[in-house]
């Protein structure tokens, strides 16, 4: 039997979200929408390589706003991520993704 390693079966988008907004590790089926549970009870979301948002510890969702609108377009897919973690999450801090990038949450993936 095959092992599902740390983010068991492919999920949609919108489970994937989910997942990360519970702190649980998971990926869509082409591993372009990726949550990552981290040691500390923080969890990240990505799109393909781009860190597009952060739970912390607490709960807090903080989603980077990398699309037209913003001046930050990245991909149509990237675009699409960031909206659905808006959508999908209750009340999340928006920042624009120039503070993004000056902040704490633009750092590299922890592995």
């Amino acid at each position: 039997m095959q092992s599902l390693g740390v983010y068991g079966r492919p999920r949609t988008n919108a489970k994937v979200i989910e997942a990360w907004q519970r702190g649980v590790s998971a990926r869509n089926h082409k591993h372009t929408l990726t949550s990552i549970t981290l040691p500390d009870g923080r969890s990240e979301l990505y799109s393909y390589d781009l860190k597009i948002g952060e739970r912390s510890a607490g709960g807090v969702m903080i989603i980077a706003d990398f699309t037209a609108p913003a001046k930050a377009f990245r991909s149509m897919t990237t675009s699409c991520h960031v909206n659905l973690a808006k959508y999908k999450t209750g009340n999340p801090i928006i920042m624009h993704p120039k503070v993004w990038d000056a902040s704490k949450f633009n750092e590299d993936k922890p592995f």
